[in-house]
C-alpha cells in the first residue's frame, strides 16, 4: 500500500498536519511520502493507492495555489484510488472549509473517499490589532497523527480484502 500525502501552507500549520498525518500512516504500515503541491509530478501520482490532500482556508475554500494543483489532475486517470481531504482553518462558524472543496474536487476526479474529511483548528496571530500569522491549536497535530493511523489502518485493510 502506498500513500502520497499533498499539501500547501502559508504559515507552515498545515505542513505540520501533513507530517503528523503521514507519521499515522506509516505506523499503520504504509509507504507514504509527504510533499509540497508545488513539487507534485502529476503523473506520478498513478504509482499511489491512497491521495491525501490539505491546504489552509483562505477566503471561504481552498488556497489558489491547491486550486490550481487540483486543476492538474484532470490531466491523468485517478479513478478507483483513494482520496482523503484535510485543511486548517480557523474555529469560525463561517470560516468555510478548504477540505470541503478538495473533497469535492477529489470525488470528481473520481477518487473513492476513505474517509470524511477533517480540519485542524488554527488560531490567529494578532500584533496591534492586525492578523500576523496562525498557530496550530493545541493537540491537533497529535489528533492528526490519530487520524492517520486510524485512514491507514482501514487503507491496509480494505487493500487485503481487494487482494483476497
Amino acid at each position: 500500500m502506498r500513500a502520497c500525502v499533498i499539501f500547501d501552507t502559508r504559515y507552515g500549520n498545515t505542513e505540520k498536519i501533513a507530517r503528523s498525518f503521514e507519521k499515522g500512516l506509516k505506523e499503520a504500515g504504509l509507504q507514504t511520502v509527504c510533499v509540497n503541491a508545488r513539487d507534485v509530478t502529476v503523473e506520478s501520482l498513478k504509482e499511489y493507492d491512497l491521495i491525501c490532500v490539505g491546504a489552509p482556508t483562505e477566503a471561504f475554500s481552498a488556497s489558489k495555489r491547491m486550486k490550481e494543483f487540483l486543476g492538474k489532475l484532470k490531466s491523468i486517470d485517478l479513478s478507483g484510488k483513494y482520496g482523503f481531504a484535510f485543511d486548517t482553518k480557523l474555529d469560525w462558524r463561517l470560516s468555510g472549509s478548504a477540505a470541503k472543496f478538495i473533497e469535492k474536487e477529489l470525488n470528481n476526479l473520481g477518487l473513492r473517499m476513505i474517509a470524511p474529511r477533517e480540519s485542524a483548528v488554527v488560531l490567529t496571530l494578532k500584533e496591534k490589532g492586525a492578523i500576523t500569522g496562525a498557530r496550530l491549536k493545541e493537540g491537533e497535530e497529535k489528533r492528526f497523527g490519530q487520524i492517520g493511523l486510524q485512514v491507514g489502518t482501514t487503507k491496509a485493510q480494505s487493500g487485503q480484502a481487494e487482494s483476497e
